[in-house]
């Protein structure tokens, strides 16, 4: 623990430039996938789903967080819901195609996950519930059901195929966790932010590949 804090402290925090920079490269490496394999559907629903995550973190990104006005934050959370629920239909129609099972053991695993995350969530939102806007739980309440989707697809297709594309699902996760915490909490933390920008480009690189 002690020398992931140092290796962190040593990690720079990016601006917001870099960010979307990095959504930008992100993008271009989910079209060229696409281009490699120009006859395969889910390479064009994962280039939808990277430009919906793009789009999500333009709106993220745009202004600087002290500066951010809420519709931004919702309009972000917008475009990684639609982004989680296409990923999903990408990794379902795979599964379908090879005419694999959805219910199998990396999906179960995947509910326990969520169900565990869930509880973790609760606990926070109920001791926090007295200063936190009803509008802001509602957002994180369906947030939480479509990442759910997109995680336990994700990881029905791992087991199915023995990918590794679970890594990016519980990356992405992770990413998304930590942003969560920071908004509805009102968190500001350099290390959240550092993690937050190892985490998501890491999960959308593997659950893209890793198919």
């Amino acid at each position: 623990v002690i020398m992931f804090s140092r290796l962190l402290n040593k990690v720079p925090l990016i601006s917001n430039r870099t960010k979307i920079l990095i959504s930008s490269a992100l993008l271009l490496f989910a079209l060229l996938l696409c281009i490699i394999n120009p006859d395969s559907f889910s390479s064009k629903l994962c280039l939808f789903a990277m430009f919906m995550s793009f789009l999500g973190d333009i709106a993220l990104n745009i202004m600087p967080l002290n500066k951010r006005p809420h519709s931004l934050l919702y309009s972000g959370a917008f475009f990684f819901m639609i982004s989680h629920l296409i990923y999903a239909s990408a990794y379902d129609y795979m599964i379908h195609l090879a005419g694999k099972e959805y219910s199998n053991p990396g999906a179960y695993t995947a509910y326990g996950i969520m169900v565990l995350v869930l509880l973790i969530s609760i606990i926070c939102i109920y001791i926090k519930s007295n200063s936190l806007k009803t509008s802001m739980i509602l957002v994180f309440i369906l947030y939480f059901l479509i990442i759910s989707i997109n995680f336990i697809t994700i990881y029905s297709y791992s087991w199915n195929f023995k990918a590794l594309s679970f890594i990016g699902a519980t990356s992405f996760l992770i990413s998304d966790y930590i942003i969560g915490i920071e908004n509805i909490f009102k968190i500001k933390n350099d290390t959240l932010r550092k993690l937050v920008w190892i985490f998501y480009p890491v999960g959308q690189i593997m659950i893209l590949v890793c198919r």
